[in-house]
């Protein structure tokens, strides 16, 4: 029997060659090896190698299964986090201010003083960072020490051994309810039908069981897998983060190929479930697992707010520095004009002799630096982490979020862009599952050009799904797991059929079991469009048989794989940029065989007239629209086909493009055989929350990749568009004459000259959109788009829904949202300003990519236009105040230089100086940061449009920044001269006239927080008297 070359290798090592053709044979596989581990990983099994060297096992430079996900030492720790703080700039800016005091010619305060703020700050962070740390050591060592079953040669069974002590190659045995302790390929399941099911909610947030699929060449084996059988070599590509592909193949003794996929690889942090035992060998271990590599930390996102007051904040420092080079000239002067008297006031060498006044003044410049470090506040980035902790919190708090529904609540998963909700200009919606139920119920059909009204029959559908759902709750709440034949493969079914029906309009004949064998091959159900895993649906026989007494069906469960009869050959995924789906069937038992492809999508090529004008009917009632078409193929053409598709199926590189070509050659030349219509209906409250933000001046474009008469229906009736506005339809065939370009219809553009009203909305297509999005129209595009009320994207692409939201943030420089359900929302979720994820029917990916996690669409109109507005103008008038207090504490020494000769002394306590930030003004503010409400919910929710003062950044413009830096050094020149004259010509001392204009000060600050404080409670009375 002819070997592959590969196996040849493995079995001369395990056979014992001599010494010469061995190193040579291990040179030549070293150096092939090398060329492929560029693109991909070759995996042979272990237990091949376990009589020789560890040097001689092929898989020894991949990773082992300890994780580590700590980031410091014992040693490493306290340099590590000092490096770290210190990328934060005001930490380098304090510490430096605070070790310029120990230098002698310079300092203003007790040096060690002047340190204890920042120490204290430094501290803080350090000891969060090292529990953090710890918690994640005790993890990793929970994790490396957990046990799973290895297949051990020399013991020739399965022996116990710590996560940690596993390798690529190596073989396990998994249990029911074990978790997975790497990615591992499929070989062997006690399941009848060679399935694994998992849970991957660790992973997705999907609590909803996957199957994984026996790798194809294992599926027949009739006795239990012996790991000292095994002689293939898997090769596969390198480690990456894709959770939902995986491509290789597997080469056998014979030379044979067989293609895996991701529904062959079981992933690390899954669950078994409602499987008894599975065997399969690592592919993947350690930091290489797919989960590993996406466990990439929270993003981080900047809002709009913090970088505006990150520009004044450096203006804090110019005007820091202009008052320090203010301070030095005067003291300069002050010196010059004493010639050769000694001054009051001199600064004297280290050596303690007179020194010049250019050199004193310099001197006394990094002086009034020390002195006036208060005016760059040390507190306010810690402050405002606080706040917007404790905005979170009372944000996850409101039980008006809560939808008793689904038992879900709003997730509030970034901390740090809350104020953003309040700021929100655009927003980018998906329309399936996030304004729809997503919950497709069967209305209408047609066949052969004959239409049927199935009205009844959804009632019913809708009584039955309300009643599985009533189960499912049931048994979610009596905590056990679904029965095991509920979930059993579609490939162990075998459908028979008989007709009973004496309609008018049944159709006999090779036509009526094309459509029968039609409508059978959909038993398969997409379980979630990301993992577009095929699971079947138990019920649904029993609900096509209740919906319509023209066929009776029999099912048989449970058949072993090798006994399903050839009636249905091949299912193949959907292919989204088709949206095509595949199945093989052979049209009748009783009828010569014929493989019959049926090609189930919304485009097809040859559409029958009479279909036509009801899918034109479907779409514009609103439905979503399903073309069923079959194509016979002869054997001779299914074997050719067959053969390409399966090379397309082994390929490594390309895999996606070949099997798009293979599925391109079946959809040619087929014969429509019907049409369906089917209702998504809308979510309750859409209209009502579409209106009100449309009232608030939030854009809403809706991008979707339905149908374009469907996709307009829908917006009318969640009011996004208005019968009495006009709509301008952008749909064009080629770039060179797109419709954005020229007048198109009495209802199209006219021309870019006149750019369409604010009273008009604009529907685009996919095709155009894609011209559209051109670098030579895209300014154009803007032009037209931003001048309309609404925007209607149809047909439109994951790419394209990211695209257009990346357009508009950048080009227009506005605060965008983005909003959706599906997996093919994800891109365009985190290109936004603020992602938000509706926890609906398609699965958690968009929970998982997004910012904010929502139960349903509704929830949208309080999370922005009340908690949106009230984050936003508590940050916004925080942060101003805060540039207040420390301005104003700081001008008063700077009024004080002028009658100490510009010296850098304060008539205030150092402890007062150092300390104002930290205790005697932190509280007040953070309680009225938390909880004050300029507005009630109540009148945000009525009058929508008071949303606009955030749209416009009414409460945090540039001018208000300077508004309150010069009312802070007026207040401070009332504060200074009210006790200067109040003591003149008195003989008090320093600090005694020092402390009434601090406590003055002190007194002014409150007072003016208590101005600007909106709502009143009593942890306001208990700040107020600490700080008293």
């Amino acid at each position: 029997m002819k070997r592959d070359k590969s196996f040849g290798r493995s079995m001369a090592r395990e056979t014992g060659e001599s010494g010469e053709t061995k190193s040579t044979k291990v040179k030549k596989h070293k150096r092939r090896k090398s060329k492929k581990e560029s693109k991909t990983r070759i995996v042979h099994a272990n237990i091949l190698y376990d009589h020789t060297k560890g040097g001689d096992n092929p898989n020894r430079h991949y990773a082992n299964n300890k994780i580590k996900t700590t980031k410091y030492t014992l040693l490493s720790f306290l340099p590590k986090n000092l490096f770290e703080q210190f990328h934060r700039f005001a930490n380098v800016y304090f510490v430096f201010i605070a070790l310029l005091n120990f230098v002698p010619v310079v300092n203003a305060f007790q040096p060690e003083l002047a340190l204890a703020p920042v120490v204290f700050i430094l501290s803080v962070t350090a000891i969060k960072d090292l529990w953090e740390d710890y918690r994640r050591h005790r993890s990793d060592k929970e994790i490396n020490h957990m046990d799973c079953l290895v297949y051990s040669r020399s013991e020739k069974q399965y022996v116990e051994k710590y996560w940690k002590e596993l390798r690529v190659g190596d073989f396990i045995r998994l249990r029911c309810n074990e978790i997975l302790p790497a990615d591992v390929l499929l070989l062997s399941s006690s399941d009848p039908d060679r399935l694994c099911h998992i849970e991957t909610a660790t992973l997705d947030g999907e609590t909803n069981l996957k199957q994984r699929q026996v790798v194809r060449s294992f599926i027949d084996l009739d006795c239990e897998f012996d790991p000292l059988k095994y002689c293939s070599v898997i090769e596969c590509e390198k480690p990456n983060n894709d959770l939902n592909r995986f491509r290789g193949y597997i080469i056998h003794r014979s030379g044979r190929r067989d293609g895996l996929y991701k529904d062959n690889l079981l992933l690390r942090g899954c669950t078994i479930r409602n499987t008894e035992e599975a065997v399969g060998i690592v592919i993947y271990a350690g930091h290489e697992t797919k989960a590993m590599l996406n466990n990439n930390g929270p993003r981080y996102k900047r809002s709009k707010l913090e970088r505006q007051m990150n520009v004044d904040v450096f203006w804090c420092v110019i005007i820091l520095l202009v008052m320090c080079l203010f301070s030095a000239i005067g003291h300069g002067l002050w010196m010059f004009q004493y010639g050769d008297k000694k001054p009051v006031f001199d600064v004297l060498s280290p050596e303690g002799t007179d020194i010049s006044p250019v050199v004193s003044a310099i001197y006394l410049f990094l002086t009034m630096i020390i002195v006036f470090q208060v005016l760059i506040p040390i507190s306010l980035f810690v402050s405002i982490e606080i706040v917007k902790i404790c905005q979170v919190y009372f944000i996850h708090q409101d039980m008006e979020l809560y939808d008793e529904e689904t038992d879900s609540h709003l997730q509030c998963r970034a901390l740090n862009i809350t104020e953003d909700l309040g700021q929100m200009q655009y927003i980018f919606s998906d329309k399936t599952g996030t304004l729809t139920e997503n919950k497709m119920v069967f209305r209408r059909c047609t066949v052969a050009g004959v239409e049927y009204s199935h009205d009844a029959n959804a009632r019913r559908l809708a009584m039955y799904q309300e009643m599985d759902s009533e189960e499912e709750d049931c048994t979610s709440h009596g905590g056990t797991l679904p029965r095991r034949d509920s979930v059993t493969s579609h490939q162990s079914g075998k459908v028979v059929l008989r007709s009973q029906s004496t309609k008018s309009h049944r159709r006999t004949g090779s036509r009526a079991e094309a459509k029968r064998a039609s409508i059978l091959s959909k038993h398969t159900a997409f379980s979630s469009p990301m993992e577009k895993d095929i699971t079947p649906d138990p019920q649904l026989m029993d609900k096509v048989n209740e919906c319509s007494s023209q066929m009776e069906f029999m099912r048989f469960h449970c058949q072993p794989l090798n006994q399903i009869p050839p009636d249905l050959c091949d299912i193949f995924d959907f292919f989204i940029a088709l949206t095509i789906c595949n199945t093989v069937v052979v049209s009748s038992p009783n009828q010569p065989r014929q493989k019959v492809d049926d090609c189930k999508g919304k485009r097809q090529r040859k559409i029958l007239y009479k279909t036509q004008n009801y899918l034109n009917l479907y779409a514009a009632d609103g439905l979503r629209t399903l073309c069923i078409a079959k194509k016979v193929l002869s054997k001779e053409e299914y074997a050719s086909w067959l053969q390409r598709h399966l090379e397309a199926e082994t390929a490594i590189q390309r895999r996606e493009e070949l099997l798009f070509e293979s599925a391109l050659r079946l959809e040619t030349n087929l014969q429509l055989l019907g049409a369906t219509g089917i209702e998504d209906r809308l979510q309750d409250g859409v209209p009502e929350t579409i209106a009100s933000l449309r009232k608030a001046g939030l854009q809403i474009w809706v991008l979707t990749g339905d149908k374009q008469e469907t996709a307009i229906n829908i917006a009318y009736a969640c009011k996004l568009l208005d019968p009495e506005e006009e709509m301008i339809t952008l749909n064009a065939d080629s770039q060179v004459h797109p419709a954005c370009t020229a007048a198109v219809s009495p209802h199209g553009l006219h021309s870019f000259s006149s750019l369409p009203s604010p009273s008009e909305w604009l529907v685009i297509d996919g095709r155009t959109l894609a011209y559209a999005l051109d670098k030579s129209l895209e300014d154009k595009f803007l032009a037209v788009a931003r001048s309309c009320r609404s925007v209607l994207c149809c047909r439109s692409t994951p790419l394209q829904k990211s695209m257009v939201v990346k357009l508009v943030r950048n080009k227009l420089k506005v605060m965008t949202l983005a909003i959706g359900d599906g997996a093919n929302d994800v891109s365009m979720i985190q290109v936004a300003d603020v992602g938000v994820g509706i926890s609906g029917q398609e699965g958690m990916q968009a929970v998982m990519a997004s910012d904010f996690a929502l139960p349903r669409f509704r929830y949208l109109q309080k999370l922005l236009l009340v908690h949106g507005h009230w984050c936003y103008s508590r940050l916004a008038n925080m942060i101003l105040y805060f540039f207040f207090k420390n301005a104003m504490f700081v001008a008063l020494i700077f009024w004080y230089q002028f009658y100490c000769g510009f010296s850098g002394s304060a008539m205030v306590d150092q402890w007062y100086l150092i300390f104002f930030n930290l205790m005697f003004s932190a509280f007040p503010q953070l309680i009225t940061g938390t909880l004050d409400k300029d507005v009630s919910a109540e009148t945000l929710q009525e009058l929508p449009q008071l949303y606009m003062n955030g749209q416009n950044s009414e409460e945090y413009k540039p001018y208000m920044f300077w508004m309150n830096m010069i009312d802070a050094f007026y207040q401070s020149l009332i504060c200074f001269f009210i006790p200067y004259f109040a003591y003149v010509d008195s003989d008090v001392d320093l600090f005694t006239w020092g402390t009434p204009i601090t406590t003055l000060a002190l007194f002014t600050i409150l007072l003016h927080l208590g101005i600007e404080t909106k709502t009143w409670v009593s942890l306001h009375m208990t700040a107020g008297a600490f700080v008293l």
